[in-house]
């Protein structure tokens, strides 16, 4: 058998595919980034009630800690045997999407906000939830990346079942 010849082919089946993609793209009139752009950030606590743009927000340890003294919700990201070892206090989890959307609508108006956490900055469980919650309809999501992590190395207060 002869694989060079395969792999030949392979590899000019693969540089025509990206060729096609990148120029579809190119001329589309709602082309996808290439590279990430990443979440707008919250800069102070001023911009929660100036920023009317929707979607998910980037907040800081501190504006995260001022949500939670001004009892925001919290949604933990992380799976529900985290949760139950601790998590921020009043933090809803649900490892069924549909129960945790159908929580969230209970406990806040469609256009209030909620904060989104999971372990740390190196998660993407808080990011993946949040572009669901999006998805499911819900329009003002602030992120804290520096999740459960930054929270208990802040000495925050912590619950326990």
């Amino acid at each position: 058998m002869n694989y060079s010849n395969s792999i030949h082919q392979v590899g000019i089946f693969i540089f025509i595919s990206l060729i096609f993609s990148i120029s579809t793209n190119f001329f589309r009139s709602d082309s996808i980034d290439y590279i990430s752009k990443g979440f707008d950030k919250v800069e102070s606590l001023d911009d929660l009630n100036l920023n009317s743009e929707e979607g998910i927000k980037e907040v800081s340890f501190e504006i995260a800690q001022n949500l939670f003294e001004k009892e925001t919700l919290f949604i933990d990201a992380r799976a529900k045997e985290y949760y139950l070892d601790g998590h921020i206090p009043g933090a809803i989890c649900f490892d069924d999407f549909d129960s945790l959307s159908n929580e969230i609508d209970n406990r806040i108006q469609n256009n209030e906000f909620f904060v989104v956490y999971c372990s740390d900055d190196d998660c993407g469980s808080s990011e993946e939830l949040s572009y669901q919650l999006l998805d499911e309809g819900f329009t003002n999501i602030y992120l804290f990346k520096g999740g459960w992590k930054q929270w208990t190395d802040n000495s925050m207060p912590i619950q326990q079942p």
